[in-house]
């Protein structure tokens, strides 16, 4: 009878502890795909901030410019009508069209970085609700305490069983057909 039931423990603890093991190995790579995800995102949250930096200096560079442009040819038209003494309607319809050019040029270079801003923040929205998707999945195949104890519990059982059964037919007497 002591065969039986030290086979019996023998199977129970291995089945545990193999069960055991196995849980720990499968959350423990939950855990790790999880920081994983949180690290790619990371990394695409400093793409998407450099591209928002890249198009604002590229929008200021491009203002600078349209100003520097239109305050040279102000300039020029100032410098023309004080040389002729001229100041009609025709130089001063110089004057606007020039103001009107470069207001219209830093209009379209603010709605250009307008839009390439919205577009930035969709993409950081795209890579924050990306990166909760794959945690998520990563945390799912997570095994949570009460379910890793029943599987180690249920294992034990059925490691007790098969060990009780084996015991049991190594120590019963062969019997020979009649």
């Amino acid at each position: 009878m002591c065969a039986p039931l030290i086979a019996m423990g023998v199977m129970a603890a291995l089945s545990m502890a193999t069960t055991a093991y196995g849980v720990k190995q499968q959350n423990d790579a939950s855990e790790v795909a999880a920081e994983s995800a949180n690290n790619a995102a990371a990394g695409d949250y400093q793409a998407v901030s450099a591209a928002a930096e890249q198009t604002n200096a590229a929008a200021n560079a491009e203002a600078l410019k349209m100003k520097r442009l239109a305050l040279i040819e102000r300039g020029r038209l100032t410098a023309s009508q004080s040389e002729t003494g001229f100041f009609g309607n025709s130089p001063l319809r110089e004057m606007l069209v020039a103001r009107l050019k470069e207001k219209e040029g830093l209009g379209a270079i603010e709605v250009n970085q307008a839009n390439a801003l919205a577009q930035n923040s969709r993409d950081a929205n795209k890579v924050f609700t990306t990166n909760m998707s794959r945690y998520n999945e990563a945390m799912s195949r997570r095994t949570n305490s009460w379910a890793s104890g029943l599987m180690i519990a249920t294992a034990g059982l059925q490691g007790g069983v098969e060990g009780y059964t084996l015991g049991k037919a190594l120590t019963e007497p062969k019997r020979g057909r009649g």
